[in-house]
C-alpha cells in the first residue's frame, strides 16, 4: 500500500490528534448504536415472523414500539457512523494515519464489539442445541421463535469481523506495527484472551463441582439436584466458545512471534502471560487456604457441620485443580519464551511488578497467618476459662495455619527468586537493586512493619504506666501483654528482613560504584531450541528486506515515469 508522509508542525500535529480523536470515537460510538439497533431489529421481525407463522398472537402494541424504537435509532446513527468512517478512510494513505494508535484503537473496538455479538448469538445456538440433546422438550426453549434472529445475528457479525480485519490487513502493518499501535494490537489480543481464559476457568470449575455434586447425590433421593439440561448445556457452550477464543489468541500471537521473534518480548505480552499465572495461583491458594482451614476447625470440632465434608468443599475443590493447570501451564510457555526471546527493559519491569506484587500478597498473608497463630497459641496457654477456649482460640489457629501454609511458600519462592537477581554483580543486578518496585516493597514494607513495633510496644508501656500509677482499668494483663509483645516480636523481624536487604543493596552499590558493571550473562539455549529462533529470526530479516527492496523498487518506478 502506498503511503505518503508529511512533516509537521506541533500546532498541526496537535490538530491531527484532535480531528483523529474527534472522527474515531463518534464513528464508535454511532457504530455500536447502529450495530445494537439492527441485532434488536432483527430479533424483533424474525421473531414475529415466526411467531405469527405458528399461529401465535403478538401484542401489536409491543411489536411496533420495538420496531419504531430500533428502526429509529438505526436511521439516525447508521448515517452518522457512515460520514465519519468516510472521513477517517479519506487520510488512510497518510503514513500518520496508518500508524495511529486510536486509528487502531477503533479498528480493534469495532472488532471487538462485533466479535462479542457474535459470540453470544452463537452461545444461544450451542446451549439450546444441547439442551434438546440431552432430553429438554421443544417447548421449553426459544428455538422455534429466535432461531431464525441468532442466525442473521451471526452471520452479520461475522461479516463485519472479517471487514474489520482486512481493513487491519490493508494497513499493511498488520503483526508490525510500531509504537502506540503494537500497544493497542497486543492489549486487544491480551484482553480477549483473559476473557477466554477466565470464561475457560470458570466453567471448568463449575462442571467439577457438577460432577462432585453428582457423587453426593447418588446417596440422596432421586430427585436430588438439577436435571443435565438444566446445568449441562450453559456449562458446554460456554467452555466451547471460551476456548475457542483462548485457541484463536493462542495461535494469532504465535503466528506473530514467529514472524516477529521481537513480539514474544514485548511488555504487554509479558503482562499478559503474568497475569494468567497471577490468576492460576490466586484460583489455586485462595481455595485451598480455605479447605485446609475448614479440616482444621472439623479437627478441633468446630466447624460447621451440614452433613457430608465432601459437600462442604465442593466449591473450593472445584477450582484448586483448575487453577493449578493454568498456573503450571502459562508459567512454562512465560519460561519457555523469556528463555527464547530474552527481556526488554519494559518486559523485565513487568516482571518486576509481578514478583515484588506477588512476594508482597505472600508476606502479607504470612504476617496476619503468624499473628493470628501466635495469638491462638497464647489464648489457649493463658486464658483462665477452659469452656470458653474452643469460641475463642480455634478460628484464629484455623486462620492463621491456613494463611501460613499459603502465603509462606508463596513469599519465600518470589523474594528468593529476585534476590538471586539482586545479589548478582553483573547489569541485571544492578538494575535490579536500583529498580523502583524493588525500592517500594523494600522501604513500603519496612515503614509499615516499622509503625506496628512502635504501636505496640507504645501499648505495652502506657498500659504499664497506667497500671503503676493506680489506674484500675489500665488494661494490663499477661495475656494482652503476650499478645501485643507477639505482635511486635512478627513486625520486628519482618523490619529487620527488610532493612537487612535494603542495607545490603546499598553496600552492594556502594562496593561497585566506579566499577564497571559487567553485562548479564544469558543462558544457552538447548540447541534445537536455539535453532528454532535462530531461524524464526532470518525469516523475518528476510520479509523485511524483501518488503525494503519492493518499496525501493515502486519508487524507482515512479522516479521513472517522472
Amino acid at each position: 500500500m502506498q503511503t505518503t508522509t508529511t512533516d509537521t508542525a506541533p500546532g498541526a500535529t496537535r490538530l491531527t490528534t484532535v480531528r483523529r480523536l474527534y472522527v474515531y470515537l463518534v464513528a464508535y460510538v454511532s457504530l455500536a448504536a447502529s450495530l445494537g439497533s439492527l441485532v434488536s431489529l432483527i430479533d424483533v421481525m424474525t421473531r414475529n415472523w415466526l411467531e405469527r407463522s405458528q399461529g401465535v398472537t403478538v401484542g401489536d402494541d409491543f411489536f411496533v414500539r420495538s420496531l419504531a424504537s430500533s428502526a429509529g435509532f438505526l436511521l439516525v446513527a447508521a448515517p452518522i457512523f457512515l460520514i465519519h468512517w468516510w472521513l477517517a478512510q479519506r487520510q488512510r494513505h497518510e503514513a500518520d494515519e496508518i500508524n495511529s494508535p486510536l486509528r487502531k484503537l477503533f479498528l480493534y473496538g469495532a472488532s471487538g464489539l462485533s466479535l462479542l455479538f457474535v459470540l453470544a448469538a452463537f452461545d444461544q445456538i450451542i446451549r439450546t442445541l444441547l439442551q434438546l440433546i440431552l432430553g429438554e422438550p421443544l417447548s421449553y426453549t426459544n428455538l422455534e421463535t429466535d432461531w431464525l434472529s441468532w442466525v442473521l445475528n451471526a452471520l452479520l457479525n461475522i461479516v463485519l469481523v472479517n471487514y474489520w480485519a482486512s481493513v487491519l490487513r490493508a494497513d499493511g502493518d498488520f503483526g508490525a506495527e510500531q509504537r502506540g499501535a503494537a500497544i493497542v494490537r497486543q492489549l486487544y489480543l491480551a484482553v480477549l484472551g483473559w476473557l477466554g481464559l477466565a470464561v475457560v476457568m470458570w466453567m471448568t470449575s463449575d462442571l467439577i463441582a457438577w460432577g462432585l455434586d453428582r457423587l453426593i447425590a447418588l446417596n440422596q433421593a432421586p430427585d436430588y439436584g438439577f436435571t443435565w439440561y438444566q446445568t449441562l448445556p450453559g456449562v458446554g457452550s460456554s467452555l466451547l466458545l471460551g476456548g475457542w477464543l483462548l485457541h484463536s489468541v493462542y495461535a494469532q500471537w504465535r503466528a506473530i512471534i514467529r514472524s516477529r521473534p521481537g513480539e514474544g518480548s514485548a511488555a504487554v505480552r509479558r503482562l499478559y502471560l503474568y497475569v494468567a499465572v497471577f490468576v492460576g495461583a490466586i484460583t489455586t491458594l485462595t481455595p485451598a487456604a480455605l479447605v485446609l482451614r475448614d479440616l482444621i476447625l472439623r479437627l478441633l470440632g468446630d466447624g460447621i457441620d451440614t452433613g457430608s465434608l465432601l459437600q462442604d468443599l465442593v466449591t473450593p475443590l472445584s477450582y484448586i485443580p483448575v487453577g493449578l493447570a493454568v498456573w503450571l501451564t502459562v508459567w512454562r510457555i512465560l519460561q519457555r519464551e523469556a528463555d527464547a526471546y530474552g527481556e526488554s527493559p519494559q518486559a523485565a519491569t513487568v516482571r518486576r511488578l509481578y514478583f515484588y506484587l506477588v512476594a508482597g500478597v505472600g508476606l502479607a498473608l504470612t504476617w496476619v497467618g503468624a499473628v493470628q497463630l501466635l495469638n491462638a497459641l497464647i489464648d489457649a496457654l493463658l486464658r483462665s476459662t477452659p469452656d470458653a477456649i474452643g469460641a475463642i482460640w480455634h478460628q484464629p489457629l484455623a486462620n492463621g495455619v491456613s494463611l501460613l501454609a499459603v502465603g509462606a511458600p508463596v513469599w519465600a519462592f518470589h523474594w528468593q527468586a529476585v534476590q538471586r537477581v539482586a545479589r548478582s554483580t553483573d547489569a541485571a543486578g544492578h538494575a535490579e537493586r536500583t529498580a523502583l518496585f524493588r525500592r517500594i516493597y523494600l522501604y513500603g514494607f519496612a515503614l509499615v512493619s516499622a509503625l506496628f513495633v512502635l504501636f505496640e510496644l507504645s501499648q505495652v508501656i502506657y498500659n504499664g504506666l497506667l497500671w503503676l500509677l493506680g489506674e484500675a482499668d489500665s488494661g494490663l494483663n499477661a495475656l494482652s501483654v503476650a499478645n501485643q509483645l507477639a505482635n511486635a516480636t512478627v513486625a520486628g523481624l519482618l523490619w529487620a528482613v527488610h532493612l537487612l536487604a535494603i542495607r545490603g543493596d546499598m553496600q552492594m552499590e556502594r562496593a561497585n560504584a566506579g566499577v564497571e558493571v559487567a553485562p548479564a550473562v544469558a543462558q544457552p539455549l538447548p540447541p534445537e531450541e536455539r535453532r528454532a529462533a535462530l531461524e524464526q529470526r532470518i525469516a523475518a530479516l528476510t520479509a523485511e528486506l524483501d518488503a525494503a527492496r519492493a518499496e525501493l523498487a515502486e519508487l524507482e518506478r515512479g522516479d521513472m515515469g517522472t
